[in-house]
Order: structure tokens, then C-alpha cells, then sequence
């Protein structure tokens, strides 16, 4: 197995060798076979190992078992004692998902202050075969059933090539001390059960089992991959992300046969997994919306438009006078000016210093709201103004407006002035109103 390991260590992590890995070590036979591989090829290695308390006198001796062979062999060791079971109770979140998140938390944790570039961790092809399993049995889409990533940003997994039967056989062979968890043999837990019970029996009827899995595991990769080709076409057509909101054309979308499956894929990262409720929106008339505790998607026209609700679009901001610069919800600075050069633009009016009346008030629309749009003789609602420059229900909901102290708009902020307001010579004392949201 050494030779083996060694081959494909070079051929698949060749940027790992010659890089510090921080090697997450239990004490079980499967991470203690990856500790003693990374010592025989002399690779830099530290080893990091986590005690969840959660086997009294047991967990102890699995961690003097992994200290007093990094002892022995000059390895950087270190240890953290988790408190897993509060955190379980206090997150209200499994045991098993609790150790995962403290782990790799810790994890990252070392690798920053200790200068390691890799996470290696220990899981083997069988355990590929069980998570294939459970996900099969959950139901999953493609994703679910290519299983454990080999890599997975800086974490790797080198024997995920290599069976619990070969890990077994390299310990007897190389005297490899490793301690065996009570509770690996019970099948309380859905991935013991697979291990206990269902994969002994598609071993015995198939030898090859592991060999065949492992063929059908790279097929599955290949059309992951196809997948992903067509699902990144289908973006580059149809999607556009915006600073704070996300377009789907939903015209582009409907020349893609099984489209609603693409946008399945493409609301998903916004926590919306219901191909119904997605089908029925893509059909439903326009100002329709979908919304979960974090994100709506807006049916406008033709397209899906998908944005992070905010807490509350109501407020009222005052601007006291010409020295109180805006922070929130928009910076916005007021400066007087004299025969300065005017360059306009929708972040930027100058206005008539003489009409202002102080203090001036940021807010949200009113249904009532008029003014007379920069360069027109006639009053207009604001309502009619957005509506022809055919702003989406979420867009509208966005837009400020500041209002004089005599309750006329000034500027609908970030899209025209007020024809009111404008600066008629070069004379009088102005001011410049700038924006950056």
C-alpha cells in the first residue's frame, strides 16, 4: 500500500507534498494508517487531534495514544478538549453535525496560525460507499451521490482511493497502534447500519464491489461535469448578479429544454429548493412574489428577479443642516459652492441654495409624491415617473427620496432632480448634493 499511496499522492496531490499539512488524527485505525504514511515518505506534517468528551476515560486514551506518537516522532501536536454536547443542545444541532462544524473550525483555526496550506483527513473508500448509501436512500440529486470530495478548497483526503480492508492490512503489517471507538460497532447510527449491515451483503454478492463502485463513481463524476458545463452556459444566457440583486430572463430561460430544473439550480444558493413553487412562480402574472426567511424572488414581466430582504425600508432620516453629512441608509454630503463647474449625473444635483429650507428629510415614497422631473415644465407622480422608467416593485421599494423642508422633492434620489430646484445663474450661492451608496 505504501508504494500505492505514495503514486498517488504525487499524481493527485502533487501541490500538497512539498507544502505543511495539518493531518486531523482520531486515534482509529484509518487516521493513525495516514499519520504513519505521511511520516514513512517524510512529508511536513503537524497533527492536530479533537477530544469531544463525549466517551469519558476513552476519549483520554485516545488522545495519549496520538500524543505520545507525535512525541515520539518530533511531530507538532495539538489538542482541543470540546464541550460538544452543550453545543449540540445549545445550537440544536445534532452530535454528529456539532463535531463537524467544532472540528473544521478548529481546523482552519491551525492552519492559519501555524503556516499549514492543507487539511488531510483520513476517510477511505469505504466510507465513500456508505455515504453513497445514505444518500441514495434520502433521496439526492447528482451531487449527493458522487459523495466525499476528493479535494475540497484546502482539505484533502488521500486514501479516499483506498480501502478499510488495505488500511487494515498496512496496520497488522507495520505495527501500526490504533485504538477501536465502542461506538463504530453498534448500529444505532444510519452510517453504522450501512456499514454493519448493508455493505457485507453487496460485498458477498459482488467481490469486486469496491472495484465496481469506484467505476461507477467516475461515471457519475464525468456527467457531474457535463452538468456543469451546460448549467454554466445556462447562466452565462439567462442570469445577470447585480450589486444586491440577481435577474433570471426568463425568455432566454424558456429556449433551454427542462428549464425549470436550470433555475432549480440557480435559486437554490437563495434557500429555494421546491421545483413546484419555482415552476409556479415562472408562470404566475407579473408583481408575484416567493419568499423564504432571507430572500424573495419577484416576478417582473419576463424575468425572476431574486433579492436579500432588508429589515425595514420605512425609515426617516433628517438632515439638519448643510454640515450633517448622511451615513444611513446612503451617504450622502451636502457642499456650498460658488461659479463652480456643474457636471450632473445621477449621483450628483446642484441645486438652488436660496430654496432650500432646512431640515431637509430623507424617506421612502409617498403614493401622493409629485415633482416636476429635471428638465419638464409639468408636474409628474412619482409613481407614473417610476412607472415609465419601468422600475420592478423591488427597485421602486429601493428608491429615496429627499424632500425639502417645505415638503417639495428635491431630488428622487440617484435618478432626477427636481426642475424646482436648479441653479438659474452663476451668481447666487449653491449647493452640490453628492451620493454613494
Amino acid at each position: 500500500m505504501l508504494k500505492a499511496f505514495k503514486q498517488h499522492i504525487e499524481q493527485h496531490f502533487q501541490e500538497s507534498v512539498n507544502q505543511k499539512t495539518l493531518l486531523a488524527v482520531s486515534g482509529g485505525v484509518d487516521s493513525m494508517v495516514l499519520l504513519h504514511l505521511y511520516v514513512v515518505l517524510k512529508l511536513e506534517i503537524a497533527v492536530a487531534h479533537c477530544n469531544f468528551q463525549l466517551r469519558g476515560t476513552e476519549s483520554d486514551l485516545d488522545e495519549k495514544l496520538v500524543a505520545d506518537f507525535c512525541t515520539k516522532n518530533n511531530i507538532p501536536f495539538f489538542v482541543k478538549h470540546f464541550n460538544t454536547i452543550d453545543y449540540a443542545t445549545n445550537q440544536k444541532k445534532s452530535i454528529q453535525i456539532a463535531a463537524r462544524e467544532l472540528r473544521y473550525g478548529w481546523f482552519k483555526q491551525l492552519c492559519t496560525e501555524n503556516d499549514c496550506q492543507f487539511i488531510a483527513t483520513a476517510h477511505h473508500l469505504d466510507d465513500q460507499a456508505e455515504t453513497f448509501l445514505i444518500n441514495f436512500t434520502r433521496g439526492t440529486g447528482i451531487d449527493g451521490l458522487v459523495g466525499i470530495p476528493e479535494k475540497n478548497e484546502n482539505i484533502i483526503r488521500p486514501l479516499l482511493n483506498f480501502s478499510r480492508e488495505e488500511i487494515l492490512a498496512y496496520a497488522a503489517k507495520n505495527k501500526v497502534v490504533w485504538r477501536e471507538d465502542q461506538s463504530n460497532a453498534t448500529t444505532k447510527y444510519l452510517r453504522n447500519k450501512m456499514r454493519h449491515l448493508v455493505l457485507p451483503v453487496l460485498k458477498e454478492e459482488n467481490h469486486q464491489f469496491l472495484k465496481s463502485f469506484q467505476n461507477t463513481l467516475h461515471h457519475l463524476k464525468q456527467t457531474q461535469l457535463l452538468a456543469d458545463d451546460a448549467f454554466l452556459f445556462f447562466k452565462e444566457k439567462c442570469v445577470i448578479c447585480e450589486q444586491d440583486m440577481v435577474r433570471i430572463d426568463l425568455e432566454q430561460a424558456a429556449k433551454f429544454q427542462n428549464e425549470t430544473h436550470y433555475l432549480v439550480q440557480v435559486l437554490m444558493p437563495y434557500g429555494f429548493h421546491s421545483f413546484t413553487e419555482i415552476q409556479k412562480i415562472c408562470k404566475a402574472h407579473s408583481g408575484k412574489i416567493l419568499q423564504n426567511n432571507s430572500h424573495t424572488i419577484l416576478k417582473n414581466r419576463n424575468e425572476l428577479i431574486v433579492f436579500q430582504q432588508r429589515e425595514s425600508n420605512s425609515g426617516v432620516f433628517i438632515i439638519k443642516d448643510k454640515e450633517d453629512v448622511l451615513h444611513l441608509p446612503i451617504f450622502m454630503n451636502i457642499l456650498k459652492i460658488e461659479n463652480d463647474e456643474i457636471n450632473t449625473d445621477k449621483h450628483t444635483i446642484f441645486v438652488n441654495s436660496e430654496l432650500l429650507k432646512w431640515p431637509l428629510v430623507l424617506r421612502k415614497k409617498k403614493a401622493t409624491d409629485v415633482f416636476q422631473p429635471f428638465g419638464m415644465n409639468g408636474m409628474k407622480k412619482v409613481s407614473k415617473f417610476f412607472k415609465d422608467e419601468k422600475l420592478s416593485q423591488i427597485e421602486k421599494d429601493q428608491v429615496w427620496i429627499l424632500q425639502n423642508g417645505d415638503g417639495k422633492i428635491i431630488w428622487v434620489v440617484g435618478m432626477r432632480a427636481d426642475d424646482r430646484f436648479k441653479i438659474t445663474n452663476n451668481i447666487q450661492q449653491n449647493y452640490k448634493i453628492t451620493l454613494n451608496q
